[in-house]
């Protein structure tokens, strides 16, 4: 027995709650219901900071890569249609023929010159001789020449004097380049003998213009046959024989 007012927990109906009113119940309905909270998804673990500073870091970082082998590269073929290139220090190796014929360029100093390029420089010193000796003969008989011309141009305005004056002028011009060219004709044959390339060029260029002047603009018989000597030096010295005994040009 229990006494009145006194619930004993056991009994049933004693934990029921009070029954809602209607304005409880209007209260209830409009509420929400509540929202069951989703389970926490677990953080992903934070990498932690590395000890080393980003300055330390950089140098070991080139160090690592300067260690690692670098990758074996081909070198680059050339292209089709394209010599490949040859560096200034790198020595160019002589072909079969460029050493035989730098062999016969040294071999000339020791072997005499060929009998025909001894005569071609007789030749050319026979012809300025020549055409020099016809020179002073033409100034010793000057006065003959200058009379031959005064009876020429007796219908002319030109005075004896103003003709004796021309004579001698250009007895003395002529005389001078018969002296300039038997000297460079002597010289550069005599160069020539020796297996000099420019040597050979420069006589051939004074014997041809010899040979012009002789032939068209003197006439003379001692320019004709000065002329004549001088074409005979020419063919000796480049006769195949004379030819020979030049060295290339590439081994001037």
């Amino acid at each position: 027995m229990t006494k009145p007012g006194n619930s004993d927990p056991a009994e049933p109906g004693a934990d029921k709650p009070a029954e809602a009113t209607p304005a409880d119940d209007t209260t209830s309905s409009l509420a929400p219901d509540p929202v069951e909270p989703e389970p926490a998804e677990a953080e992903p673990a934070k990498a932690e900071p590395a000890d080393t500073e980003p300055e330390k870091a950089e140098p070991e970082a080139k160090a690592a890569s300067e260690a690692k082998p670098k990758p074996r590269t081909r070198p680059a073929r050339p292209k089709a249609g394209k010599a490949p290139r040859i560096r200034d220090d790198e020595p160019v190796m002589p072909t079969a023929a460029e050493a035989a014929m730098r062999a016969q360029a040294k071999r000339r100093f020791e072997e005499p010159p060929p009998r025909t390029l001894r005569l071609s420089f007789y030749f050319f010193i026979a012809s300025g001789l020549i055409w020099l000796a016809s020179m002073v003969l033409s100034l010793y008989y000057k006065q003959d020449f200058i009379d031959a011309q005064i009876e020429a141009s007796k219908d002319t305005d030109l005075t004896p004097e103003q003709i004796a004056n021309g004579i001698t002028q250009l007895l003395w011009i002529v005389t001078i380049a018969a002296v300039t060219f038997t000297v460079f004709l002597g010289l550069f044959g005599y160069k020539a003998t020796e297996g000099t390339r420019r040597a050979r060029t420069l006589v051939t260029i004074f014997g041809t213009v010899l040979v012009l002047f002789q032939l068209l603009f003197n006439g003379t018989p001692p320019a004709i046959l000065s002329a004549m000597f001088c074409l005979v030096g020419l063919g000796l010295l480049w006769s195949p024989s004379a030819r020979r005994y030049f060295p290339p040009r590439e081994l001037r």
